[in-house]
């Protein structure tokens, strides 16, 4: 009999929580549906993993405004810097395993290439000052002989020394350490570190160790112009590669393969809101890696907050949170871990003009809907 009023209890009470999931679901897509209209954003989708790894993804607008197709969650767009999140899971797997040390020269690794030393403080970086955007290297994309390089040839296979040369012999932005700079430029360079003591490709090496042991659905890397299932991105006339990012045979209408490490995954937000929460609480790598490590962090300056190794920290009106963002034309995304209620949100707008990007303060808000709804 006891057993019979234990399992009835067990019962009731996934009923029970089942029902408020349900509740908080249909608030949150009652609330992105008014926030939606009233920024008149293209479209959005904002994705939640509750305490117990419960998925709530909800979209609302547009994925495409010319032919009128619905935003779903399962419609994709560019994650920008946010790809960053997946290769220092990678990098963190492969320190875990002893095959990169933080604090090591990276000219160990990368030293024998005749252009090693041309780049910005050469003999001092590390792994960790490059993860850290604290290097001193300047951003190879805001370079203006890259931004019309980059346009001559949308089918051009950019290689990542091609992309570091735009820096190569730069003064550096400040001595190793001294200071806080963000820049993709880093991500370029500890990546091909991945690539070396690998000897294989960073996103073979991405396929292994974060989207299958995450188990991500929709996540795959930017390595081509046409995808299933892509949201259109719209950006402004005067903005960097100005207009809509895809043309009508569904091809990108600049070459979006040239980002690789410093960005260069497609992604959902449900896929980056279920990896943010298995990062954070210790599922990718050991925990004792995460908190010694990962979170420790120096000051972002300007961005506010601190910088982990590929995670910003900060404050927010929710709470702390740990996370990151990303850019590209016509597309913005955002995640953000709470360790203080134990869930992850992520959003993604498929516009990235200011006047779009108005609506990120009112997204903000529905994480705080989901920490006052949390299921009991």
């Amino acid at each position: 009999m006891r057993n019979i009023f234990i399992c009835l209890s067990l019962f009731l009470s996934a009923q029970i929580f089942a029902q408020s999931t349900n509740e908080l679901s249909a608030k949150l897509q009652q609330e992105l549906d008014k926030i939606q209209s009233s920024h008149k954003t293209p479209g959005v989708t904002f994705s939640v993993v509750l305490p117990d790894d419960e998925v709530i993804a909800t979209a609302s607008g547009l994925a495409d405004m010319e032919k009128g197709i619905p935003m779903t969650p399962e419609h994709k767009m560019l994650g920008g810097s946010t790809g960053k999140v997946f290769y220092s899971v990678v990098i963190m797997q492969l320190v875990e395993e002893g095959k990169i040390d933080l604090d090591e020269p990276v000219s160990t690794y990368l030293g024998s290439y005749d252009w090693y030393n041309r780049l910005p403080n050469a003999s001092n970086l590390t792994m960790r000052a490059l993860m850290r955007h604290e290097s001193g290297i300047p951003r190879y994309v805001f370079k203006e002989a890259f931004q019309k390089d980059v346009l001559k040839d949308a089918d051009k296979v950019w290689k990542p020394e091609e992309l570091l040369a735009y820096v190569f012999d730069d003064e550096p932005l400040f001595a190793v350490g001294e200071d806080f700079a963000y820049s993709d430029t880093n991500y370029i360079v500890a990546c091909m570190v991945v690539e070396k003591v690998t000897g294989k490709s960073l996103y073979k090496e991405v396929q292994k160790r974060v989207l299958k042991k995450a188990g991500l659905k929709y996540s795959e890397p930017q390595d081509k112009r046409k995808y299933k299932g892509m949201a259109q991105g719209y950006n402004g006339e005067e903005e960097f590669f100005p207009g809509t990012a895809i043309m009508e045979n569904g091809k990108s209408r600049y070459n979006w393969q040239f980002e690789w490490a410093g960005g260069g995954m497609v992604i959902t937000s449900q896929d980056l809101a279920v990896l943010g929460k298995k990062i954070y609480e210790g599922q990718m790598f050991s925990k004792t890696l995460l908190e010694n490590e990962y979170l420790k962090g120096r000051s972002a300056k300007q961005l506010g907050g601190d910088w982990g190794l590929g995670v910003h920290m900060a404050n927010t009106p929710v709470g702390k949170m740990y996370g990151h963002s990303g850019f590209m034309p016509g597309y913005i995304t955002n995640m953000m871990y709470f360790p203080e209620f134990g869930f992850s949100v992520c959003y993604q707008i498929n516009g990235s003009t200011p006047e779009y990007m108005s609506i990120m303060r009112d997204l903000m808000g529905l994480a705080a809907i989901v920490k006052e709804n949390l299921p009991k």
